[in-house]
C-alpha cells in the first residue's frame, strides 16, 4: 500500500535512510518533510519499506529523497512508489528534477524507466565516506509533451 507519510512513520523512514545513505537526513528533517512536502511511503506486510519526498515548486517539482529498504530492493517497489508519488501531486508539474550519485546505477536505471533522463552533471557534489567527492547526475522528467522536446 502506498500512502502519504505521517508523523508516526518518521522512525521507520529514518531507519531506512540510515541503511542506504552515507549522509542521512535527520528525524527532524523527515518530520518537517511530512508537513512541508509531498511525502509518501510504501508498506509491505504492514511495515514501511520505502519513502519518496517530492518538493512541488510552482509548475515544477524536485525529487528530494527516495529510498527502499535493502531487503525489499529489486522487487519493483521503488518504481511503484515513484510513479504513485508523482501521480499524487496536487498540481501535475511540467517537469520533475532530481540529482543522483553517478555511482548509484540501480537508482539511475529506476529513474530512466520512469522517464527521467540526464541533462547535466554537478561535479564533486556528493561527499563520500573516504573524504572524497563524487559527481551528481542531474535528471529531468518532462510531464508535458510540450516540454518533452526541449530536453531530447
Amino acid at each position: 500500500m502506498i500512502r502519504l507519510m505521517q508523523a508516526h512513520d518518521v522512525a521507520d523512514v529514518v531507519a531506512i535512510e540510515n541503511l542506504v545513505q552515507s549522509h542521512p537526513w535527520s528525524a527532524k528533517q523527515f518530520a518537517e518533510a511530512v508537513e512541508s512536502y509531498h511525502s509518501t511511503v510504501i508498506e509491505h506486510a504492514g511495515r514501511v519499506v520505502g519513502f519518496c519526498i517530492l518538493q512541488p515548486v510552482l509548475d515544477e517539482a524536485n525529487l528530494l529523497l527516495m529510498a527502499v529498504h535493502p531487503s525489499q530492493q529489486g522487487k519493483g517497489l521503488g518504481y511503484q512508489l515513484l510513479e504513485h508519488s508523482i501521480a499524487g501531486l496536487k498540481n501535475q508539474p511540467v517537469q520533475i528534477f532530481l540529482e543522483v550519485r553517478e555511482s548509484n546505477l540501480a537508482a539511475i536505471a529506476l529513474y530512466e524507466k520512469s522517464g527521467f533522463h540526464q541533462i547535466d552533471l554537478r561535479k564533486n557534489y556528493y561527499p563520500k565516506t573516504d573524504g572524497t567527492r563524487e559527481h551528481a547526475i542531474i535528471m529531468v522528467k518532462s510531464c508535458s509533451d510540450d516540454f518533452a522536446s526541449l530536453f531530447k
